[in-house]
């Protein structure tokens, strides 16, 4: 059921009834009980991405994801190529990659998972906590309340669009709520 949190001083990414905001496939992206959700029920070729009209710079971003496949992530500050594909930074999810921080399509792992941090704090296949940070050239990621990425990064991107990923591969699903956003 979709519950509006949006914290104090954010705003709410998601109306919690449809994809209002956001544009992506339809065939892999719905609102469930309140919920986004992407979901593949063939093996994908590709990576498809739901992401906001919207372009964002300096922010906080807090929400909450559940997986049930092998990879996903929220992209943040990225550009859409011609064919759909979004570039730039990403909080990853998924098996053997949850709380690093990639960047999809340009320079690759930026900073790298951490199995000794990561293991004990995880949900598997339940709902875990993800939070942004993004101010000029500081990026800060936070899952379940543990520290997993914080980089001072003068090359990258100071704005674009965020997105959610639905990975290549074989069927999975991955859920969001509770996308909140405040900028600064």
């Amino acid at each position: 059921m979709h519950t509006d949190s949006a914290k104090s001083g954010f705003s709410s990414m998601f109306n919690g009834k449809d994809l209002t905001g956001w544009i992506g496939d339809p065939n892999l992206w719905q609102v469930e009980d309140g919920v986004l959700v992407g979901r593949t029920t063939e093996d994908l070729n590709y990576n498809d991405f739901l992401r906001t009209e919207k372009e964002y710079a300096n922010f906080i971003l807090y929400g909450e994801t559940c997986l049930r496949g092998s990879n996903s992530g929220i992209q943040f500050r990225s550009l859409v190529q011609e064919d759909g594909h979004m570039a730039g930074y990403q909080a990853d999810i998924g098996d053997g990659c949850w709380g690093a921080l990639y960047e999809e399509m340009l320079r690759g792992h930026l900073v790298h998972y951490r199995p000794e941090l990561i293991e004990s704090i995880l949900h598997f296949e339940d709902w875990n906590q993800y939070q942004i940070v993004a101010v000029e050239d500081y990026i800060l990621q936070i899952l379940n309340g543990v520290v997993t990425a914080e980089l001072n990064d003068p090359d990258g991107a100071r704005s674009g669009f965020i997105g959610l990923q639905i990975h290549s591969g074989p069927p999975q699903e991955v859920a969001f709520r509770n996308l909140c956003i405040k900028e600064l």
